[in-house]
């Protein structure tokens, strides 16, 4: 008997049980067939996913997992949908409304005012949220847009003959008007919500951007740094003026294009390490505005006398009972929305909000800055040891900042004796920019480990994002993420005239 045939046969079939399989599908209310956004899609071994805004999500399982595992659908105010992956034979899901009358519900044979409720939401954080060092599987995607809505360059006076009129109106004639970008990781952050405690282990990225954007600013870089060096001494430096506005720039701090002494296999290295640091930053920097020092770090409950809140409904999530608080501000608080507060632990499940009013709004002397868009979505599940984890954040703001003043630049010499002026650059200046940005963060596994794991835990290297001009449908195969919504699958990149 030959056994290799057996054997080849075995390994074949060992292999396939741990092929990985993904399920693309759609969730929608069973009565209107609307889109159900943000729904909770996770398996019985823990890992997970959200839908996106379009109701859209992506699960990634093992052949094994679909012949004994079972996916759950749950969606606050929605009954939770369980089936075995086995069946499943549809890419469209239907949740049924759960609707549940306030008054006929009696929690611990108390009901509890909205003081208290507040009160204890901010109680016991350690005991209810899961802080400690963990290991989480995560999605990230920064989706940015930036517009010049006002660009122009008159000048006035210039001692350097390059600097004319003529030469502003071609430079700012190439700056793009406008730019848009997506950027997209996925990887394993180990640690807890301190910066100290943090390594991110980056395991593929993605960049929807046009390139030829950022040449155009680094040729206009070259031709400046070229006209600077061949009208500026050795010993300069700069007094920046706009009206009774006034500033001191060395030459040393001037940006100049210095002759670059690192080998390419160097700079691709700082590459990685820059674009590593400053993303796990970012991730840093959402985790810490809900989490510090072992506190809630959330300004609608901090401040929540600034609020006015009322029982809205109450609703299930899975078993738990939840009750629904509504919320808009007193006096001058910026936000109104609504908060899902798990009512046997007392923990926040879900909270959204947006701003009803300009949350900055300043002008003064011809300088502006409007910050008037932020909305938020922050929803927690529980993690192995029944505590809550983050599993889903999204934060967008907008602003919008101008500049209608006039600008004098003044090279003077340290060097020279009497009058030290060397050029002088005298110009009104009237910009002004649109900025729009949406970060979001799924943790899909959220797992607690031990100091000795933490530390033995490693860093990766970094890695450099694949650059592309459009949505490339096929680029996560393979991966747990976010959706894409309609507007990234139709992102492309516009030739440059």
């Amino acid at each position: 008997m030959n056994p290799k045939p057996f054997l080849i046969t075995y390994l074949i079939l060992l292999s396939s049980l741990n092929y990985a399989q993904e399920l693309n599908a759609l969730v929608l209310d069973s009565l209107d067939q609307n889109p159900i956004p943000y729904a909770s899609i996770y398996l019985q071994s823990g890992s997970g996913v959200v839908s996106n805004e379009e109701g859209l999500f992506r699960l990634r399982f093992s052949t094994e997992q679909a012949l004994k595992d079972s996916l759950f659908i749950s969606c606050m105010g929605y009954q939770t949908l369980t089936l075995p992956l086995s069946s499943i034979k549809d890419s469209i899901f239907y949740l049924s409304p759960k609707t549940i009358a306030l008054n006929s519900v009696i929690l611990s044979n108390k009901q509890l005012s909205i003081s208290q409720i507040l009160k204890k939401i901010k109680e016991d954080i350690p005991e209810k949220y899961e802080l400690g060092l963990t290991k989480k599987k995560l999605f990230f995607r920064q989706t940015g847009s930036e517009e010049f809505l006002l660009l122009d360059v008159a000048v006035k006076r210039t001692s350097i003959s390059e600097f004319n009129q003529a030469f502003w109106d071609s430079t700012l004639q190439k700056v793009p008007r406008k730019n848009d970008w997506y950027t997209e990781l996925t990887g394993t952050l180990y640690g807890d919500y301190s910066k100290e405690n943090q390594k991110f282990d980056l395991e593929k990225a993605l960049e929807l951007e046009d390139k030829k954007t950022s040449a155009i600013f680094e040729s206009i870089e070259q031709v400046f740094d070229t006209i600077l060096k061949e009208n500026i001494k050795k010993d300069s430096y700069f007094k920046i003026r706009s009206g009774i506005i006034g500033g001191k720039l060395d030459l040393d701090d001037f940006p100049t294009q210095e002759k670059d002494t690192l080998t390419p296999e160097e700079r691709i290295n700082i590459r990685k390490k820059t674009f590593l640091t400053s993303k796990k930053s970012l991730i840093q920097n959402l985790q810490n505005s809900i989490f510090k020092d072992d506190d809630l770090n959330i300004s609608i409950i901090n401040e929540s006398n600034k609020y006015n809140f009322e029982h809205s409904d109450f609703t299930y999530i899975n078993d738990v009972p939840v009750y629904v608080l509504t919320f808009i501000p007193k006096g001058n608080a910026d936000f109104s929305g609504k908060l899902y507060v798990d009512a046997d632990r007392m923990t926040i499940i879900r909270l959204e909000y947006k701003n009803i009013q300009n949350i900055r709004d300043f002008n003064l002397l011809g300088v502006s800055f409007i910050e008037d868009m932020k909305e938020v979505i922050l929803q927690f599940k529980k993690t192995s040891n029944g505590k809550y984890g983050i599993e889903y954040l999204e934060l967008s703001n907008s602003n919008e900042v101008g500049f209608k003043r006039p600008l004098v630049i003044t090279e003077k010499n340290k060097v020279v004796k009497g009058r030290n002026k060397q050029n002088q650059l005298k110009m009104d200046l009237d910009i002004k920019t649109r900025l729009f940005q949406k970060f979001q963060l799924a943790i899909f596994e959220n797992l607690p480990i031990s100091k000795e794991v933490f530390e033995e835990s490693e860093e990766g290297p970094g890695l450099l994002p694949v650059n592309l001009t459009k949505y490339d449908p096929s680029f996560w195969e393979g991966y747990t993420i976010i959706e894409p919504n309609e507007t990234i699958k139709a992102f492309k990149v516009t030739p440059i005239n």
